[in-house]
């Protein structure tokens, strides 16, 4: 696997847009925090955080779960849902939405549509169905575009 870093484009629909816009008006300035981009020579620099911990301070991963637990239960997720489950439910909601392989392949950030299928074909369920239905329509009619109701006898 490779440790380079990259950065990519992610859609922002505007409901989300507009709820970090209103939520970016109460973040406070600038906080210090160790940057370990290069993981040979971590800098302390100044950041402006998107999202901070309850005390105001950078979100680390050993503390987290004193962040998001508050919030999942205030928003009405089960106990065990992680914060990665908001990656599959936005995933989900594409899916049942109509989205196509590749839509979500790109909104996740997935190298290839077979990472996405590997991981949600079950998500689309209804496909098996709706070709069995294209195909009825198309090949099941009595007169098609391939043959005329004079041509048969």
């Amino acid at each position: 696997m490779s440790s380079r870093r990259y950065a990519r484009t992610v859609e922002l629909p505007d409901v989300v847009a507009a709820a970090l816009r209103e939520h970016l008006m109460s973040v406070p300035g600038p906080v210090e925090v160790d940057d370990d981009t290069d993981p040979r020579r971590t800098v302390r620099r100044s950041a402006a955080l998107v999202f901070r911990g309850a005390d105001g301070n950078p979100v680390i991963a050993s503390t987290f779960s004193r962040t998001w637990t508050p919030v999942r239960a205030r928003v009405g997720l089960p106990m065990r849902w992680g914060f990665h489950g908001l990656r599959h439910y936005y995933a989900t909601l594409l899916i049942h939405a109509g989205a196509s392989v590749k839509t979500v392949q790109l909104a996740l950030g997935h190298s290839t549509p077979t990472i996405t299928l590997n991981e949600y074909v079950h998500e689309w369920p209804d496909a098996l169905d709706r070709t069995r239905s294209l195909v009825d329509g198309a090949l099941g009619k009595r007169e098609t575009a391939a043959t005329s109701a004079g041509s048969r006898a």
